[in-house]
């Protein structure tokens, strides 16, 4: 109905401005009848508005008290769907849209926490320009701080956001040590319950010690491989995290520099061998399963 109204207050403009301009031709020395000024909105009916536009109007009924949370949530969804175009997520920084993003990472409803990370993590995935936005606007601190939320999907949105801000960007990965974050992972890994979240930070995990092998010793006084073993005790029926923690062993191995301790090798030798067993012929090829044998032998 909107859309046809639309339509019909264009075909009057149409028809008003045309007579006008027949009654002009038939009258010389009439004094012309200015023509009627087109609606904005007719404009945007047209033209359709800037995806800029379209970013701060979504940004504005996130922000407007009065709005439902149906109006919210749609609002998110546009504000992220436009944002996965690498220039419009460039441009919040131009739009000083930052601030008021980040303010959301601390909203009382965990829904809203969500959604502002998803947000951070689909503006700053390979865009090096958004993530120097995102970490001088102090964006990192509050996502770090988002793995302890109570909400598991929380959690699982944070682990999102997180490697987009560091994937392939150092000065985020060195404030990101800085404050401690491979503990805070290796944390979560010892002792969080979701097996979801579980698996994305195994993931991230695995990238991280290819940005970083410069963490790899820290990460051995952390007793990251004892985690790992930990995890397949606990989750060796689950084949994703196996594989997943499996790789990111692999990793580990491939770019430590010095032997790791015997005890070390020695607590995870068992795990590694009943995955084996396990899931041999279709995890790992022969020759990685050869060469992860050899590294814990």
């Amino acid at each position: 109905m909107a859309e046809q109204k639309t339509l019909n207050e264009l075909l009057k403009w149409s028809i008003i401005n045309q007579a006008t301009e027949k009654e002009d031709a038939s009258a010389e020395n009439a004094t012309i009848k200015p023509m009627e000024k087109l609606d904005p909105g007719l404009i945007d009916a047209i033209l359709g508005k800037s995806e800029s536009q379209m970013m701060l109007e979504a940004l504005q009924v996130i922000k407007h008290p009065q709005s439902t949370d149906d109006e919210k949530d749609l609002a998110w969804e546009d504000f992220e769907m436009l944002i996965q175009q690498i220039d419009n997520a460039s441009n919040i920084e131009n739009m000083k849209m930052w601030p008021p993003i980040l303010e959301e990472l601390k909203n009382t409803n965990p829904k809203y926490r969500e959604q502002a990370a998803w947000v951070c993590g689909t503006a700053t995935q390979n865009n090096p320009k958004a993530q120097a936005a995102f970490l001088k606007e102090g964006g990192l601190e509050p996502v770090i701080g988002l793995l302890a939320d109570p909400e598991p999907y929380v959690r699982a949105k944070a682990v999102y956001a997180l490697s987009g801000a560091i994937k392939h960007f150092e000065p985020a990965l060195k404030e990101f040590k800085a404050v401690d974050g491979h503990k805070t992972l290796v944390d979560i890994l010892k002792a969080d319950s979701n097996l979801s979240l579980v698996r994305k930070i195994v993931f991230l995990m695995n990238t991280l010690l290819i940005q970083d092998p410069s963490s790899i010793p820290e990460l051995v006084d952390m007793e990251l491989i004892q985690t790992f073993g930990a995890l397949f005790e606990r989750h060796m029926d689950d084949e994703d995290l196996v594989e997943k923690t499996l790789v990111a062993l692999k990793t580990f191995f491939d770019l430590a520099s010095t032997p790791l301790p015997a005890a070390t090798l020695a607590s995870i030798r068992p795990q590694v061998l009943e995955a084996k067993e396990k899931y041999a012929d279709y995890i790992l090829d022969k020759a990685s399963w050869a060469d992860l044998e050899k590294r814990i032998a």
